[in-house]
């Protein structure tokens, strides 16, 4: 673990997780300092994906630090059934669960296909427990996500199958490849956009900047410090909200990581915002 200073602004906890779109090394790109003692400072979290989110946050306090999302602002950007109320106009039609409902009744509230995944996350993309296509899978998804090691211990989500503008290329494993976008907001500006599927060949869009401003409107209601918006273009040309995430737990995607701690420490040495 390293608990650097940033430029002055900010403090960083980072540690290596060993994924390359989330790891970022400050102090080759940034002024880093190591002081001995905090005193209330600011402090943003890159340690991968965080359990027990007051737990930890309560840990840094008592070290002098306060983690730039408090722990209900990690909630309502975190899981889907808190920040969903407050887009629901902008994201596709969704509902949580305690458990999974019956096959009939899914179909009768979804029809098929349908999407499935837990409040937090899915099961790293998997296509197999998230696309659903029948009752046939629906009711092989029931039996396996229980047992699921990422799905287990999250509520059930169902929500609207929306079709997405596609894009060349494929990634194994992962849905169809679409027109989906990562932005990080600070403060509720943006300091970063780009592709989320990275890994194949880099797509345009030419109404780009209508896909951001509903994914600023979405970081406007959620309001949390630092937070993701995804965002994609339908097959119908709509843009919608994707979801929405903690940007602390977050991996780049196709963003400059340099150029998103720069855009961040430069608004918060003019707004005095850290």
């Amino acid at each position: 673990m390293d608990i650097a200073r940033i430029e002055g602004q900010f403090v960083v906890a980072a540690e290596k997780i060993g994924v390359a779109v989330y790891d970022f090394d400050f102090r080759l790109h940034f002024d880093c300092s190591h002081p001995s003692s905090f005193d209330g400072e600011t402090c943003i979290l890159r340690t991968g994906p965080i359990s027990e989110y007051s737990a930890v946050w309560s840990e840094y306090r008592d070290i002098g630090l306060s983690l730039v999302n408090s722990p209900e602002e990690h909630q309502r950007c975190s899981d889907l059934e808190y920040w969903y109320p407050l887009i629901e106009d902008l994201t596709p039609k969704s509902e949580i669960y305690e458990e999974l409902p019956t096959a009939r009744e899914a179909e009768e509230r979804f029809g098929w296909p349908m999407f499935v995944k837990g409040a937090r996350q899915t099961s790293r993309h998997n296509p197999d427990l998230s696309i659903i296509r029948d009752k046939h899978a629906y009711e092989r998804l029931v039996q396996q996500y229980s047992l699921d090691s990422i799905l287990h211990w999250q509520k059930p989500v169902i929500r609207e199958f929306v079709r997405l503008e596609r894009v060349e290329g494929e990634v194994p494993g992962k849905p169809p490849v679409s027109k989906e976008y990562r932005s990080f907001w600070w403060h509720g500006e943006l300091v970063g956009c780009d592709r989320y599927w990275y890994q194949v060949p880099a797509y345009e869009c030419a109404s780009l900047r209508a896909g951001i401003e509903i994914a600023r409107e979405a970081a406007r209601r959620v309001a949390c410090p630092f937070l993701v918006v995804d965002f994609a273009m339908t097959a119908d040309g709509d843009w919608i909200v994707i979801e929405c995430n903690d940007a602390q737990e977050s991996g780049y995607a196709a963003i400059a990581p340099q150029v998103l701690w720069r855009n961040i420490i430069e608004i918060s040495r003019l707004n005095g915002k850290a």
